[in-house]
């Protein structure tokens, strides 16, 4: 049977994003196409010390959790080859699946899955300036919410891209300065274009959680 690389698999409160404070089960893939300089899970990708597990492991350690949500990160998921198979087997087992994802890449099992699993998909889609927030054109239409990392680069141009979407603003590394920042460009988006947009800084960083 083919074996996932897996970073690690852990139960833990969503710390990011319009989910904040629900249980979620992670499983964290190898691998990522970007090389983000502030990134927080670096050892996603910078490192051998991953497992390889099969569907029928992964699935196992999910269930034992007793939990109906679940959270494919990474890294970037959509790069690891193995995201297809767990994302459909997910669905199937009826569980609430969320993506978080940079944008970048794109996976026709997104496209094939969504309409019958609409109620079970939530892909958060953090654009990144490593790749000029560029976004999948396909992705764009399955995206349930933007989460812009608020750092140097984030910018009023680059906010109004994505006012389309549920935007939220996240401070890098829960920065007093960049929290700030993001209360401004709140204000800024507001006043402007009468759009409101929402500021969750990373909770669990907060409370030492992982």
């Amino acid at each position: 049977m083919e074996k996932i690389k897996v970073v690690e698999i852990f139960s833990s409160i969503e710390g990011e994003g319009s989910l904040i404070g629900y249980p979620v089960i992670f499983i964290r893939l190898e691998g990522c196409n970007l090389r983000c300089v502030w990134c927080d899970t670096k050892y996603s990708y910078d490192t051998t010390d991953y497992m390889e597990l099969t569907l029928d492991e992964i699935l196992y350690i999910i269930k034992n959790q007793k939990n109906k949500k679940v959270c494919i990160t990474g890294g970037e998921p959509l790069f690891n080859e193995g995201f297809d198979i767990i994302f459909e087997t997910l669905l199937k087992e009826k569980f609430f699946v969320i993506v978080e994802t940079n944008g970048t890449i794109f996976r026709e099992s997104i496209e094939n899955l969504y309409t019958k699993y609409i109620n079970q998909i939530h892909i958060v889609c953090s654009p990144k300036p490593f790749s000029d927030y560029k976004v999948d054109s396909k992705l764009k239409n399955y995206i349930s919410e933007i989460k812009l990392i608020v750092d140097e680069f984030l910018t009023e141009d680059i906010v109004k891209k994505f006012l389309s979407f549920p935007v939220i603003l996240q401070p890098e590394g829960n920065k007093k300065n960049f929290f700030q920042k993001a209360l401004n460009l709140q204000k800024l988006i507001l006043e402007k274009y009468q759009q409101e947009i929402r500021v969750i800084p990373q909770i669990h960083k907060i409370f030492d959680l992982k």
